[in-house]
C-alpha cells in the first residue's frame, strides 16, 4: 500500500480522477453540504406578437358600385309611387253632350222682298262695271303686243275683285235660295274668266269661260225679275 498524504482524500481505483461534484475538502466537519448550482438556463422568452391583418378599405370601384345600387332602388321606389298612384287615379271620362242645332229661322215674306231687292241691286250695279271692264279689256287684247294690253288686263282684275266683293256683301240673311245660289254662280263664273285671262289662254280656249260667265249672268237675271 502506499502512504496517503494527511487529509487527502483516497480515490476509487476505478476511476482516473477524483469526482468534481463529491469533493469534501474545506469544507467544515458537520456543515451540509449543498447540491452544485444547476446550469443557467436562460429565461423564456415571450412569444413574438401575431401580425397584425389590417382589412383594405373598399376601393373607388367598389364605392361607385354601392352609390349606383342606392341610385337605381330610389329610383325603383319612385316609379312605384307613381304606379300606385296612377293606378289608384283613374282618368276621368268626358262626355260631350252636343246641343241640338237650332231651328231653321223663318223670316216674314216683307224681309224676304227686301233682301232679294238689295241682292239683285248690288249685282245689277257690279255687273254693268265688269261688263264695262271686260269690254275694254276684250279690245285690247286683239293685239297682245300693244301698250294698252297689260293696263286693261289689270284694270279687269282689279274691277272683278272690288265688285265681287260688293255683291257677297249685300246678300242678307233673308236671301231667297235660288238668288242666293244664282248669286254665287254668277261671281265664280267672273273669277274663272278673270283668271283664264290672267293666265293669256288664247280666244279658241278662253271662250268656254266667257259662254259660262254669260249663262250664270242670265240665271241671275231671270230669278231677279
Amino acid at each position: 500500500m502506499n502512504p496517503q498524504a494527511v487529509g487527502q482524500p483516497s480515490y476509487p481505483a476505478a476511476t482516473g480522477g477524483p469526482p468534481t461534484s463529491t469533493s469534501t475538502v474545506g469544507v467544515p466537519t458537520g456543515a451540509a453540504v449543498l447540491p452544485p448550482p444547476p446550469s443557467y438556463v436562460p429565461p423564456p422568452q415571450a412569444p413574438a406578437p401575431p401580425p397584425v391583418y389590417r382589412r383594405r378599405g373598399p376601393g373607388w370601384l367598389a364605392v361607385w358600385v354601392m352609390l349606383a345600387l342606392a341610385l337605381l332602388l330610389a329610383l325603383s321606389a319612385t316609379v312605384m309611387s307613381a304606379m300606385k298612384l296612377t293606378a289608384s287615379n283613374p282618368a276621368a271620362t268626358t262626355t260631350t253632350v252636343m246641343a241640338p242645332p237650332p231651328p231653321p229661322v223663318s223670316y216674314s215674306p216683307e224681309q224676304v222682298a227686301a233682301a232679294k231687292k238689295e241682292a239683285c241691286d248690288a249685282s245689277d250695279t257690279a255687273d254693268k262695271s265688269i261688263i264695262a271692264a271686260q269690254k275694254n279689256f276684250f279690245d285690247a287684247a286683239r293685239d297682245r303686243q300693244s301698250p294698252q294690253y297689260h293696263p286693261a288686263l289689270g284694270n279687269f282684275q282689279l274691277v272683278v275683285i272690288l265688285e265681287t266683293q260688293y255683291i257677297q256683301q249685300h246678300l242678307p240673311p233673308a236671301t231667297p235660295k235660288n238668288v242666293l245660289d244664282a248669286t254665287n254662280e254668277y261671281v265664280t263664273a267672273v273669277i274663272r274668266l278673270v283668271d283664264a285671262n290672267t293666265r293669256e289662254l288664247s280666244d279658241h280656249d278662253a271662250q268656254p269661260f266667257v259662254l259660262a260667265l254669260r249663262s250664270a249672268g242670265d240665271r241671275l237675271d231671270k230669278v231677279c225679275e
